[in-house]
């Protein structure tokens, strides 16, 4: 019984995510993939204090995963598929630009996401 309410949990997470990122999804598709990517490494360059050849390997990490998002924004598959789609390409980017930052950096850029994925939750209710 706990493994059933521990999955229905999951699910419902993923889902709540998953309208999140949907409704975000056309406004996405709007962006080109190089002026997400900058946008991107620009706000890390501020927020990370990235040295410039900290900021050269991660704008190509975001430009690289970028353009992977771009079949995947424009795609028509279901939410739920879409969702663990996005899920695999930031996993595999979490990777790389943990390679390129120090432990710190790589610490308060966790703690960035989560402090996003709050806010959209506020917007969200």
């Amino acid at each position: 019984m706990k493994n059933l309410t521990t999955g229905v949990c999951i699910i419902f997470t993923m889902l709540l995510f998953a309208g999140n990122a949907l409704a975000q999804q056309n406004r996405l598709a709007d962006i080109p993939a190089e002026q997400r990517a900058q946008l991107q490494t620009q706000r890390m360059k501020e927020t990370l204090h990235l040295d410039s050849a900290q900021a050269e390997k991660v704008s190509a990490i975001n430009l690289s995963y970028a353009r992977k998002m771009d079949p995947i924004i424009a795609g028509s598959g279901s939410k739920l598929s879409k969702l663990r789609a996005f899920q695999q390409v930031n996993a595999a980017k979490e990777k790389e630009l943990q390679m390129v930052l120090s432990q710190q950096q790589f610490r308060q850029f966790k703690q960035q996401q989560q402090e996003m994925k709050q806010e959209i939750k506020k917007r969200k209710s």
